[in-house]
């Protein structure tokens, strides 16, 4: 299924993480701390002291590993890994409206930032419930107090499956300077809640509206043309379930793309603060019972004031349509809070490395650079590619590149790719521009975040590159 952000945030809220661990070297910081301020002990009475503090201190660090924040093992795993020192605590808190963000944690490297943080009611009730999903708005970072600098940014959430009144967010943000003790912003847009109904039956003869003008989609067209040609179905017989409380969502028409059936919604263009939505979960065969589940697409108009949220199913035929019932669910998107969150916060960066690279891989590819950060490694370079082909920008999973680090003590740190981007080069169709984002891995579950300066090479596929001061 293909989803729109907003079902993307929800799905995010709903992922369910194993228990929190808790990190030791915030412990192990604080006990250096305390040890390089010891004095030297003369008298029995002192050596007594010094074993009751050491008892004190073993206790005080148990108790800074329990308040270290769990965020990074529910988002990450159980065994994520940080090393001493990479993330900064930031611990500020602000409430609006009974709803509180912690902005706990950041990693500020020379070209990215990387912030953690966590939500939670004021009267720590359940963030997400059956019938409530808790969304938060788009966060932001700026530096200086300007935006101009954040190129692009990523980010996850996830449930503390231990703890509902808790959900925990990261976000990694890419930048064009150096972010290092500068002043950085993070701002977090307001807060709703989206209400889900049951889905709902909605009978109405598909075969009908579509003899009423047969529409067939090519490829390209989008969400103008689309809606143009369905405008001209008779859909006036086709009332949703919940016409009386949500006029303004209306079906919009049955079209075939190939041997593919679309079956269309039309909205006003939602957002997930304030609006309402629906969509089209699936049709019911009225002869078998039986729910066929498609995948849902949305577009916009040309002046992106209607929204055509379209759900495709493989395997029908217009011989089927006098035969399938579409079900319905609405969503209802709540307010909040009437204003965001703002954290200011200063960090030193940790140390990039990149380097030009002239590599060859297997198909053509040619990797071209190399950027290793604390949050992980970039490859880029160019691929050839068929213009004449259907999707002349399809990256095979086998085309990937493997990459591995070497570390000082010798061990070895797989990776693994979390996304790639593609664009054609301008100047030539037959060729197109790519990166690739890997993260580092401790586990096949957990993920781990690196010092730089602990990496001497780095392998990609047969070829080994020294990492040189």
């Amino acid at each position: 299924m293909k989803l729109t952000p907003d079902d993307l945030r929800i799905r995010q809220a709903l992922e369910q993480i194993e228990t929190p661990m808790y990190d030791i070297a915030g412990a192990v910081r604080e006990q250096r701390a305390r040890r390089s301020h010891r004095m030297p002990l003369r008298s029995p009475q002192r050596i007594l002291a010094a074993v009751l503090a050491a008892v004190l201190l073993t206790a005080t660090a148990a108790a800074a590993v329990v308040q270290f924040s769990g965020g990074w093992n529910a988002l990450f795993g159980q065994n994520v890994m940080i090393p001493d020192g990479l993330a900064t605590p930031v611990r500020q808190t602000q409430t609006i409206d009974g709803c509180t963000i912690t902005l706990e944690d950041a990693i500020v490297s020379e070209d990215a930032v990387a912030v953690l943080y966590s939500f939670r009611y004021a009267d720590n009730s359940t963030v997400n419930t059956g019938s409530r999903i808790t969304l938060l708005g788009n966060s932001n970072l700026l530096m200086d107090g300007s935006d101009e600098y954040c190129a692009s940014s990523s980010g996850i959430g996830s449930m503390d499956s231990q703890n509902p009144s808790v959900e925990y967010y990261y976000e990694a943000f890419s930048l064009t300077e150096d972010p290092g003790d500068r002043q950085l912003t993070l701002t977090i847009a307001p807060a709703s809640y989206m209400e889900q109904s049951d889905t709902l039956p909605a009978p109405m003869n598909l075969s009908a509206i579509y003899l009423s003008h047969p529409v067939s989609y090519q490829t390209e067209d989008g969400g103008a043309q689309r809606l143009i040609a369905l405008q001209q179905q008779d859909c006036a017989d086709a009332i949703l379930p919940q016409s009386y409380q949500f006029p303004e969502i209306q079906f919009a028409g049955v079209a075939f793309e190939g041997e593919t059936l679309c079956v269309s919604l039309s909205m006003p263009e939602y957002d997930s603060y304030d609006s309402a939505s629906a969509q089209i979960e699936s049709l019911r065969d009225i002869r078998t019972n039986h729910l066929y589940y498609g995948s849902l697409h949305s577009y916009g108009d040309t002046d992106c004031a209607t929204e055509l949220c379209e759900t495709q199913f493989e395997g029908l035929t217009e011989e089927d349509l006098p035969y399938l019932e579409p079900q319905i669910s609405y969503r209802r998107y709540i307010p909040l809070t009437k204003t965001g969150w703002s954290f200011s916060f200063r960090a030193p960066s940790a140390k990039t490395l990149t380097r030009e690279l002239n590599l060859t891989m297997t198909d053509g590819i040619r990797l071209d650079a190399l950027t290793i950060t604390p949050l992980g490694v970039n490859l880029s370079g160019t691929m050839p590619v068929d213009p004449t082909s259907e999707e002349p920008l399809y990256f095979d999973d086998r085309q990937t590149p493997t990459v591995a680090l070497v570390l000082q003590d010798g061990t070895t740190v797989r990776t693994v790719s979390r996304g790639n981007s593609l664009s054609l080069d301008s100047a030539d169709p037959t060729t197109a521009q790519f990166g690739i984002e890997y993260q580092y891995q401790n586990d096949s579950e957990s993920r781990r975040f690196l010092q730089t300066e602990t990496i001497t090479a780095i392998r990609i596929n047969q070829f080994t590159i020294s990492i040189e001061e």
